[in-house]
């Protein structure tokens, strides 16, 4: 309205000619109305009507509030949380994950009308916790419940995750939140937003036990990944009994070794850090596990009229009791209580016992569903196939006399071959492990090569797995797949420090069998426990093994907050600078001062000759 209404008074307005007269004539009007019958040639070489023009046009502007993005703006936002262990530290009050959901829901609270937000957190894996949301209202709560893990950061599956995500919602901003550090590189167009200080961290890297006479000699590594020196102590506690503390003073990136030479053996050694002077912002590396290995004697029946060389490499497999009876006293063992957890039977087929089984050189028939045993055939070379049960066994010069061939349907796999006929295979039989050996060692010159001690140690390993199969220690998110034994009814994990799980509670692996693998999860003191089924009518016995969980992580403990891609401290160089996020600018007083400016030049035009 404001444009109308200055055209509307120029064109009203009366206009005047000059002229030189006599004085006499003064009194005579001169004035004379302009034509109006062609009114836009009244606009010509007027200057101050297209000032106030000009002016009016950035008022009307000015008044709409009109806003200027530095950096394109993106309908939508896919945002990349951080939640790996290094966001735990406390270097940023109160924590560096509560200070990057706070940078989620400022973002959250700046979308565009009819943008969305997509939130994916990512430590170990990607998930996704928020889709598509246009209200922050439906973020806020989520920001609630989410936690950071003790996992380190993998942000290449994030990375895939997104870009999937992306390829059904158009044009979108990328936005990393965290503190930076990862090994993989970060494309270009992702937005880093750092969250972090100069935190401090002096960490546990790990503890090692070496036998030492009636117990171990234990050995704790120390780090300090700060950018000041730091000093304090470390406590050790075997089986619950404390141990007098050691000191100990690092500068920055030092690491020192604090040893005590003689502890007495226990179940399990506990080491804690306390720091006197210095920075010390993650806690989650500031305790260390660890547990002897054990070894577990499983008892081995072998039924045999008398075969040396396959009892001498029994013998020889780590942490196995081997026992040999004729074929007359096992039928006998068979009608009671059966307390062997591996058998071997060797030259004859009867009654399958309870457990693991291997059977060497069978006789001829269906020895259990899926497996039959054929007539007597003499051999070509024998072929090794590409089995675990075949690692680093050389069959190239190994000749057997004669063998039976082995008739296995698709539930068992074939070990060793010869011209095409299976005269080795495994397979697991109402869900215990079974291998068949379908030829007499004496008839062969197998015992007499390298080859033969390896093979029996692969086929008992996989038969009876020694000490539960698991590991001392492992990191958190590691994958532990626990073997069950073969009477194993149930597998479960249960918590043991710092806060001990009752008995039945924790994570149930098994059944069904398999079992899922155990994902370790926070750092502490876990127990693997198997059910074992008992004899007729008696209880059940139960067998466990003691693992540790360490949250020592070098690129989680070291706090230093960097761009994507740099593992350092130091910068890299020739990096790229971070990209800015797009932030609006309003263009309310940059118009009125251009307003203001055409004001003056309006006021000097009409001054002009006064």
């Amino acid at each position: 309205m404001t444009v109308p209404a200055i055209l509307a008074m120029y064109f009203l307005k009366p206009r005047r000619r000059e002229r030189v007269v006599p004085s006499t004539l003064l009194w005579r009007p001169a004035a004379v109305n302009l034509s109006a019958s062609r009114p836009w040639q009244r606009l010509e070489k007027q200057w101050l009507l297209w000032l106030q023009l000009a002016a009016a046009a950035l008022l009307a502007l000015g008044a709409a509030g009109p806003v200027a993005y530095l950096g394109r703006p993106s309908p939508s936002l896919i945002v990349l949380l951080d939640a790996s262990a290094s966001m735990q530290a406390t270097d940023v009050a109160p924590s560096r994950f509560d200070r990057a959901k706070d940078e989620v829901l400022s973002l959250a609270r700046g979308l565009d009308r009819g943008a969305t937000l997509t939130l994916i957190t990512f430590a170990r894996q990607p998930q996704v916790v928020v889709q598509q949301a246009g209200d922050p209202g439906e973020v806020e709560p989520v920001l609630r419940e989410i936690a950071p893990t003790p996992f380190g950061g993998n942000i290449v599956p994030a990375l895939s995750l997104a870009r999937s995500l992306a390829e059904g919602q158009g044009e979108t901003r990328l936005v990393l939140v965290g503190d930076g550090g990862y090994a993989a590189e970060i494309p270009a167009d992702v937005e880093f937003i750092p969250v972090g200080g100069q935190g401090g961290n002096v960490a546990l890297a790990g503890m090692t036990l070496r036998p030492m006479g009636n117990g171990n000699a234990v050995q704790v590594a120390v780090v300090n990944h700060g950018g000041a020196p730091a000093a304090g102590r470390v406590g050790l506690e075997a089986g619950g009994e404390l141990l007098a503390p050691q000191a100990w003073r690092l500068d920055p990136g030092e690491t020192t070794y604090l040893l005590w030479p003689q502890v007495l053996a226990a179940p399990s050694y506990t080491a804690r850090l306390s720091v006197d002077t210095g920075a010390n912002t993650l806690f989650l590396d500031d305790v260390v596990w660890a547990v002897p290995e054990e070894t577990r004697e499983a008892k081995v029946l072998l039924v045999s009229p008398g075969n040396l060389f396959l009892e001498r490499a029994l013998e020889l497999a780590p942490s196995l009791a081997v026992y040999r009876v004729s074929p007359a006293q096992y039928t006998s063992l068979l009608s009671g209580s059966y307390g062997y957890e591996l058998t071997v039977i060797d030259g004859l087929v009867g009654p399958v016992p309870p457990g693991a089984v291997m059977l060497v050189n069978p006789p001829a028939g269906e020895v259990m569903p899926g497996l039959k045993v054929g007539e007597v055939f003499r051999p070509a070379s024998l072929q090794a196939e590409a089995t675990p049960l075949m690692q680093h066994v050389d069959l190239a010069r190994v000749q057997v006399a004669v063998a039976r061939e082995l008739q296995v349907d698709s539930t068992w796999t074939a070990d060793i071959t010869a011209g095409g006929s299976v005269l080795a295979a495994h397979g697991l039989a109402g869900g215990r492990p079974v291998v068949v050996l379908g030829f007499d060692l004496a008839l062969s010159d197998l015992p007499l090569r390298p080859a033969f001690p390896v093979l029996v140690h692969n086929l008992v390993s996989w038969l009876q797995p020694p000490d539960l199969g698991l590991p001392a220690a492992v990191a958190p998110g590691e994958e532990v797949a626990v073997a069950p034994l073969p009477q194993a009814e149930a597998v479960a994990v249960r918590q043991e420090a710092p806060q001990r799980e009752p008995a039945g509670a924790g994570q149930v692996l098994a059944p069904p069998f398999p079992p899922a693998p155990w994902v370790a999860g926070n750092p502490g003191l876990y127990r693997v426990e198997q059910d074992l089924e008992g004899p007729a009518g008696g209880p059940e016995t139960r067998v466990s093994r003691l693992v540790a969980v360490n949250g020592y992580d070098p690129q989680e403990a070291d706090l230093a907050v960097r761009r994507p891609g740099e593992t350092g401290e130091r910068q890299a160089t020739g990096a790229a600078p971070p990209r800015p996020r797009p932030r609006s600018w309003p263009l309310a007083a940059p118009l009125a001062a251009a307003v203001l400016a055409l004001s003056l030049v309006e006021w000097g035009v009409a001054s002009r000759g006064r």
